[in-house]
């Protein structure tokens, strides 16, 4: 009898954290890498249009995705305790009109595009929009500046954001089978991992809408 509970006691164990077992490839469980592929192929046409930046060596591309949840999901803490809300994720698209006249609108994942030179150096930042060289003083720079060079050295594997009810604040990053937090602060880019961010700043982080 005892060794029957010790064995569901383990299964229930493994099916708590079967989300977090693995290393968690988000552009596999949002099925995007066509997007991805799309997108870049049109930052790089804008990126052709700014010689400032096009004549930069070494380009290399990072995306900030801007994520959101199932309709009518609720926001459990549970969920994200346990990893389980990344698989209630969903994507949006800016509809852009092709140059043709005839053409038909074509659609790009939304996210924002760092764009870094051959060392890392954060060197502009756009979306499938507009693409716009990156200054020192620019809004953002030392948190911009600090997650490029997070990318770039493979610190980190995926960034998103999202929409309500979430506020703006924080960031979310992925590495390995691991969560993190970004926040941007004027003192730079503040990093918490994912236990001290569900106790200290999960509350402020969702806003919970009032039940009807």
């Amino acid at each position: 009898m005892r060794r029957y509970l010790i064995l569901i006691a383990i299964i229930i164990y493994s099916g708590m954290c079967s989300y977090a077992q693995e290393n968690i490839n988000m552009i596999e469980v949002l099925n995007i890498k066509q997007d991805i592929v799309s997108l870049e192929n049109k930052i790089t046409d804008l990126i052709k249009k700014k010689p400032e930046i096009a004549n930069i060596q070494g380009l290399r591309q990072f995306h900030i995705f801007w994520l959101g949840s199932f309709p009518n999901v609720d926001v459990k803490k549970e969920n994200y305790s346990d990893y389980s809300f990344l698989y209630q994720l969903v994507y949006d698209y800016y509809h852009l009109s092709s140059n043709c006249l005839f053409g038909k609108k074509r659609k790009y994942i939304k996210a924002t595009t760092f764009i870094t030179d051959f060392a890392g150096n954060l060197v502009a930042k756009g979306d499938a929009r507009l693409v716009t060289p990156f200054y020192k003083g620019s809004y953002g720079e030392l948190p911009d500046m600090k997650l490029a060079k997070m990318f770039f050295n493979n610190e980190i594997d995926f960034v998103f954001r999202l929409g309500f009810p979430h506020t703006m604040r924080y960031m979310v990053g992925i590495k390995g089978n691991n969560l993190f937090a970004f926040e941007n602060t004027k003192e730079g880019l503040k990093i918490y991992s994912w236990d001290e961010f569900m106790k200290c700043c999960f509350d402020e982080w969702v806003h919970q809408p009032p039940r009807k």
